[in-house]
């Protein structure tokens, strides 16, 4: 009896660690779950948060260039690029004649109209076909020399009706300096200037007409 005993607990002995086993294998696993649930909503919650902080840069950066427009060498890129608003032709009918390498023809409005509480100046700017360049054109009040508005490339043989202007303006007549920039290409050669008059007619003046 005494040898059946200490094999029966001999074998009890043996067997306890089985039984236990799986359930430290068991508390082992669901810690290894609670950490990785951890550690995903860790993720989650830093691209959640990466999101946000993108969106909102974003956001930032297109309140600044709404307001203050795109840095200066960005602009001048952008404005080089061809004048969404340029046609092909003329907008002037009479004797056409050639123009020399080095010379450049200036067709403009002399006195562009803009009605009263419009911002669309009729600036009416040509580029004949007869020319070597191509060219923009900005337009400056002469009084504080702030930029009205201004057009893209216009490319030989291209005109451009009107220029929407930053600002309205008060009835009234406004010295303004137009500049011309001229490129080969997008590369720029020359520039000259003329003055025009800016004319703002009242709503009562437009009516009239």
């Amino acid at each position: 009896m005494e040898k059946s005993r200490k094999k029966h607990g001999a074998w009890k002995g043996r067997e306890e660690p089985k039984q236990q086993e799986p359930v430290q294998q068991e508390h082992r696993q669901k810690g290894r779950n609670r950490r990785e649930r951890k550690s995903r909503r860790k993720r989650s919650n830093q691209v959640l948060a990466a999101s946000v902080i993108a969106a909102a840069v974003l956001l930032g950066m297109a309140a600044w260039i709404s307001a203050y427009g795109f840095p200066a060498p960005i602009q001048a890129q952008i404005d080089i690029q061809p004048d969404a608003d340029a046609k092909s032709g003329t907008l002037y009918a009479g004797e056409r004649h050639a123009v020399d390498i080095g010379d450049f023809w200036m067709i403009v409005n002399q006195l562009p109209t803009v009605e009263e509480g419009n911002r669309e100046c009729r600036i009416e700017y040509e580029n004949p076909a007869e020319n070597h360049y191509s060219a923009r054109i900005s337009l400056y009040l002469k009084e504080d020399g702030k930029l009205l508005g201004n057009t893209k490339r216009v490319d030989p043989g291209n005109y451009v009706e009107t220029i929407r202007l930053k600002q309205e303006l008060k009835p009234g007549e406004y010295p303004v300096t137009v500049r011309v920039e001229l490129f080969e290409e997008k590369t720029p050669v020359s520039e000259l200037s003329l003055e025009i008059t800016l004319r703002v007619v009242s709503q009562n003046q437009s009516a009239m007409k």
